[in-house]
C-alpha cells in the first residue's frame, strides 16, 4: 500500500477590501474600506518516494495565485459601483468582458493603487474556492501523474477563525 504525506505551504497577507459597511467610532457603520491580514494555507497530499520528489514548483504556484496577485493589494468586486470611479471606463468594460472567460482575478493599477478585481464579493469563503480552484487546475497541470494532489486551503481571518475549502467537503 503506498504512503503519503501531507505538505502544507503558509502565506501571510495584507489585504484591503471594499465593503458596504465598515464599523467604526462607537459602532456606526458606513461604506468603506477595511484592512484585512490574512494567513492562508495551501495542503497538499503526496505519495512517499525515495528519493523524494522535488517540491519547489508548489511554492511557485501558491506565491503566482495567492501572494502575487492579492498581496498589498484592493480587493473589490467587479460589480460594485465604486470600481467605475477608480479606473477608466475603458477598463472597466475590458475587465467585464476578460471575466467572461472566467479568471478569478484580474489585476490593475488605478487611484486608490493595486487593484485584484474578482467576479465575486470578496469574502473569505469565495476567496478560498477561487484560490483553490486556480491552484488545483495549476498543479494539475503540472504534476504527471496522481502523486500530488491539491487537498485544501484554510484562510484564517484572525488566529481563532479560519474558512476551509475542498473539493471532498
Amino acid at each position: 500500500m503506498a504512503q503519503h504525506f501531507n505538505i502544507t505551504y503558509c502565506i501571510d497577507l495584507n489585504i484591503t477590501k471594499k465593503v458596504n459597511y465598515a464599523y467604526i467610532e462607537d459602532n456606526y457603520l458606513e461604506e468603506g474600506f477595511v484592512g484585512y491580514r490574512y494567513r492562508v494555507e495551501c495542503t497538499c497530499r503526496v505519495k512517499y518516494q525515495d528519493p523524494p520528489t522535488d517540491m519547489s514548483f508548489l511554492k511557485t504556484i501558491f506565491r503566482a495565485e495567492i501572494q502575487d496577485l492579492c498581496d498589498h493589494a484592493t480587493i473589490i468586486d467587479s460589480q460594485d459601483p465604486f470600481l467605475k470611479e477608480i479606473i477608466s471606463s475603458n477598463e472597466y468594460t475590458s475587465i467585464i468582458n476578460q471575466q467572461q472567460n472566467k479568471p478569478h482575478f484580474i489585476l490593475k493599477s488605478s487611484k486608490v493603487g493595486k487593484l485584484c478585481i474578482t467576479p465575486f464579493k470578496p469574502s473569505s469563503e469565495n476567496l478560498a474556492k477561487a484560490w483553490y480552484e486556480a491552484i488545483r487546475e495549476k498543479i494539475t497541470t503540472h504534476n504527471s501523474g496522481p502523486d500530488i494532489k491539491f487537498e485544501k486551503i484554510k484562510v484564517w481571518e484572525t488566529n481563532n477563525w479560519y474558512t476551509e475549502y475542498s473539493a471532498n467537503l
